[in-house]
């Protein structure tokens, strides 16, 4: 008689999300470093500006001609394009959380910034997501007219107000 050969053994299930030492800081800055560099590889000529900052996060402003249009919290074109390449840069971060802050020009009165510029930075959570990053290393504040990059004094100025901001930072 012939023996029909054992079947192999299931890989055993990873234990739930076991808590794991924090990595040094050294090996975040690393780790920092190298998803700056696949950030700006992923996004040249996009006009995404990357930063890392003094307190070891990583910094993405994303281009405001293409974000928003004055009023409104749909992501335009151009930025979904810009998005994706975010969202493939950073789908390797699995230690990293990432805070996504929206903003607004002066225009309009600042309930209504507020809530248009939490809609702005939920929208980006959200496409984001859609895009293959975990929903719970993602979070969102809505910060108005209050953190203004240039004057509020012309169409190009306000334009460039109308932002969402990536911060990137070690899982804590």
């Amino acid at each position: 008689g012939s023996a029909t050969p054992e079947p192999a053994p299931a890989p055993a299930p990873a234990p739930p999300s076991a808590p794991q030492a924090a990595p040094d800081a050294n090996a975040w800055t690393a780790r920092l470093a190298s998803l700056k560099a696949s950030l700006e590889a992923a996004t040249q000529g996009l006009g995404v500006t990357i930063e890392q900052t003094a307190d070891n996060q990583l910094h993405v402003v994303l281009p405001s001609d293409r974000s928003f249009d004055v009023g409104r919290a749909i992501i335009k074109r151009d930025m979904a394009g810009v998005l994706d390449k975010v969202a493939e840069g950073l789908r390797s971060a699995t230690r990293a959380s990432i805070l996504i802050v929206g903003h607004t020009d002066s225009t309009g009165s600042e309930p209504l910034n507020e809530r248009l510029s939490q809609s702005r930075a939920n929208n980006a959570r959200s496409y984001l997501v859609s895009r293959g990053l975990p929903a719970d290393i993602v979070s969102t504040e809505g910060r108005g007219s209050s953190e203004p990059v240039a004057e509020n004094d012309t169409a190009a100025n306000r334009a460039q107000n109308r932002r969402v901001e990536l911060f990137v930072k070690d899982k804590e």
